[in-house]
């Protein structure tokens, strides 16, 4: 069974219109449509023919929505991987921020650590420095101690020297026949030559009392030394070595003379002539 289709030329123009208006909507269904105006301007189509077109036409329309609709589906999923690529770089391009600002605190640490490295050596330097210094000035401070303890003993024993000496030659001391003189080291004890040597540099026998005193005071004083000098002929040591024999005899040891100077020859006799007994601490 067949539909006759009958169309006028106006029937035509609007359909034409209206399926070209329809086939700028909707590109899915072209081939279908194509196929259906021409069955429709070939003057009769079989219904079994134009049912078959149909059920084409909107399986055709049917692939066509659901190709758009994954195209769509594809398109979201593409721009969600877009988002998460841009995160990933932005999170790379982070991470790669913090590694170079490890990377140069790193650096300024190792450079910081460096210079106070050297600052500790430097340092350390110094305090071995400022420590030997200490060293220096506390072996100075213990030597000086040393001589000022030595010093003091030494000023004390000379005092007691003093003392003995005055006590024990009063009179002539006060009668201004001897003198008694404070020394560098020590104390002087001057006598007039003639009291104790003779013309011909022999010991007096009236020297005997001012020997056995001076004896006396150096057993008192064990560790004192003493020098005597002959102001008349100071490089000879002829009469200085008579009168060291008079002062052994009475128990003074050799020990406990000190050497005439080294200058002394090199000196000028005195206008007056005098001996010197100089007792001095050690």
């Amino acid at each position: 069974m067949t539909i006759p289709l009958t169309f006028d030329w106006l029937t035509l123009t609007w359909m034409r219109t209206r399926l070209a208006l329809w086939w700028r909507a909707r590109a899915a269904g072209r081939n279908a449509l194509l196929a259906a105006l021409l069955g429709v301007l070939s003057g009769c189509v079989p219904v079994t023919r134009f049912e078959e077109t149909q059920s084409a036409a909107q399986v055709e329309m049917e692939a066509r929505r659901r190709s758009e609709q994954q195209a769509q589906q594809l398109e979201a999923e593409n721009t969600d991987l877009r988002a998460q690529i841009q995160q990933k770089n932005e999170a790379v391009e982070e991470r790669d921020e913090r590694l170079s600002q490890a990377e140069l605190d790193s650096t300024t640490q190792g450079k910081q650590q460096k210079d106070a490295e050297g600052m500790v050596e430097q340092l350390r330097g110094e305090l071995q420095r400022a420590s030997g210094h200490l060293q220096v000035f506390h072996e100075e401070k213990q030597k000086l101690q040393a001589e000022l303890g030595t010093e003091s003993e030494r000023a004390k024993e000379n005092a007691r020297v003093t003392r003995d000496l005055s006590l024990s030659l009063a009179e002539p001391l006060s009668l201004g026949t001897y003198t008694l003189d404070a020394a560098q080291h020590g104390v002087v004890l001057r006598v007039p030559r003639s009291e104790v040597l003779a013309t011909d540099g022999s010991v007096k026998s009236e020297a005997a009392g001012l020997l056995d005193r001076v004896a006396k005071v150096m057993s008192l004083h064990r560790t004192t030394k003493l020098r005597l000098e002959d102001s008349s002929a100071p490089g000879d040591a002829t009469a200085v070595q008579r009168v060291t024999q008079a002062l052994t005899e009475r128990a003074v040891g050799s020990e406990r003379f000190e050497p005439l100077p080294a200058d002394a020859a090199s000196a000028e006799p005195a206008d007056e002539p005098e001996l010197s007994f100089g007792f001095s601490a050690p």
